[in-house]
């Protein structure tokens, strides 16, 4: 990618004259700390300081890219959030008296105390099935009533009392979740079956009383029913997700890069199913996601989007609008660069201030100003060409010029010229190709690291090029194409459900 001829060039603007052709100083040192810097060399173009007389052209725009899609699986293991469900639930149901009886009426009193197993969790294709066993021990008493006063003892029965062992039934609750377009979660829960284990009858003065006692256990299990949705709706109502819906269009911060909307246009559920204690579900969304180094280009004021239930079907095919102004990369090189000193020959120089342009023609400049044992502003200038097939980009029209008063560098220019100029055009290729294969490890770690404590990313990268490559007068713009695949992974701490 890069051969004697940035030597030469180099050599020129900082340490004329040249030793055996070649310059002193370790280019390959300067090529592996600052990669930023070559690559807007290689990218450079002419500089002229005659005045414009032409009116400036208007800005240009790449095409619109197509609509990305993003598809993300989801698993989520639940252990410890069945814990907290199963502990904040009561584990025994009893009737209001207890240990005494309840008169429900005059001539009738019953008491109860149903114990309960652990939950058990299901859920297929968004039918959540929890289950449980159910211990219990029932007793009732009758009598004879006239004008609402007693007028006999009572008469009772009972089962599950004394050396009789409880009763079991096995419980089941069936809860439906349900998506709304608003982006809330529904949950409509009943009890669905109840199978007597060990069948207990209690009848008195020939009256079955076993139903009614049934009845009121029945009754504290539905209360659980609504125990469950209540607490859907109260995540439903927690201030991050009402503070998310209502945001909309959204600009994150993606580490110092710059930042990112996704600009969706569409969100996207699926079904939500388990495998053992671990939830497994998908979300996605169609949109045109934008990414630059200044946040106010990317806000918009569009609302959130509807949610659709739909399946989301593969990974991420996504196409990426870039916009980076040049004095992000101003400020990006100068911080690293700036009053650094370079040994070359012996000889010392250091680097004061780097300036990118470009115009609205399609061309970019980079300006470099040194000092020290030569002192100058070295100006390199081209139009970058994108094959987007070959992932090549390339600039034929590269050309540099230098701004100084010292004689020798003077001198040298002109003596360089020339070869420096053909070398240039005939080398200044940048291969992405073989730039990314170069670097698809450390790029694909970035598919797979940790969130939080408790949260990370797996992912493969099949494929990154970029299919666009535009620059301007305040800024350039590039278009690429990812295609991926990208799944969460989540733990979530019994902590998480703490407020709920």
């Amino acid at each position: 990618m890069y051969s004697g001829f940035y030597k030469e060039l180099i050599g020129i603007a900082f340490s004329f004259p040249l030793k055996d052709g070649y310059l002193g100083m370790n280019f390959h040192f300067l090529r592996m700390k600052y990669p930023l810097l070559i690559l807007l060399v290689a990218l450079a173009s002419c500089k002229t300081s005659r005045p414009i007389t032409n009116p400036e052209p208007a800005a240009r725009l790449l095409p619109e890219v197509p609509t990305s899609q993003i598809n993300i699986p989801v698993k989520i293991y639940m252990k410890s959030l069945l814990t907290v469900m199963d502990s904040t639930t009561s584990k025994e149901f009893t009737n209001e008296q207890w240990p005494d009886y309840t008169e429900s009426s005059c001539d009738f009193r019953y008491k109860y105390r149903f114990l309960r197993s652990p939950f058990t969790f299901s859920c297929v294709n968004n039918n959540v099935v929890i289950g449980f066993r159910g211990s219990y021990q029932i007793a009732g008493s009758k009598r004879v009533c006239g004008f609402d006063k007693p007028v006999s003892p009572w008469v009772g029965g009972s089962c599950g009392f004394g050396t009789e062992p409880l009763r079991k039934v096995d419980i089941t609750i069936r809860s439906l979740l349900e998506f709304a377009p608003n982006h809330q979660l529904r949950t409509t829960t009943r009890l669905e079956a109840s199978k007597a284990i060990d069948k207990c009858s209690v009848t008195i003065l020939q009256t079955d009383i076993t139903p009614q006692i049934m009845d009121s256990i029945t009754a504290s299990v539905n209360s659980y029913c609504t125990v469950f949705d209540q607490f859907v709706q109260a995540i439903n109502n927690n201030s991050l997700l009402t503070n998310w819906r209502a945001g909309g269009s959204r600009v994150m911060p993606v580490s110092s890069y710059g930042f990112l909307n996704l600009n969706p246009i569409l969100w996207r559920i699926g079904r939500f199913n388990t495998n053992k204690d671990t939830l497994l579900f998908s979300v996605g969304f169609s949109g045109t996601p934008q990414f630059s180094s200044d946040s106010l280009r990317l806000v918009k004021k569009s609302p959130l989007p509807p949610l659709s239930t739909t399946a989301p079907t593969g990974g991420i095919s996504t196409y990426l609008n870039t916009v980076y102004d040049y004095t992000f990369f101003n400020k990006l090189l100068n911080d690293s660069l700036r009053n650094k000193p370079f040994e070359v020959e012996g000889r010392t120089f250091v680097i004061k201030d780097i300036k990118i342009g470009g115009t609205n023609e399609g061309k970019i400049s980079v300006d470099v100003a040194f000092t020290g044992n030569r002192s100058g502003v070295l100006h390199l200038s081209g139009t970058p060409k994108l094959d987007s097939i070959n992932q090549v980009i390339s600039m034929p029209d590269i050309n540099f010029s230098i701004d100084t008063k010292d004689m020798l560098v003077n001198i040298g220019k002109a003596l360089f010229r020339k070869k420096i100029l053909k070398e240039l055009k005939n080398q200044s290729v940048l291969d992405l190709a073989a730039l990314i294969q170069k670097n698809r490890a450390q790029i694909e770690a970035r598919f797979n690291q940790p969130l939080n404590e408790w949260m990370r990313t797996q992912g493969k990268l099949y494929d990154i090029r970029l299919i666009g490559l535009l620059p301007q007068k305040e800024y350039v713009q590039v278009q690429a194409f990812i295609k991926a695949d990208l799944s969460l992974v989540a733990s979530p701490p019994a902590s998480l459900l703490k407020g709920f």
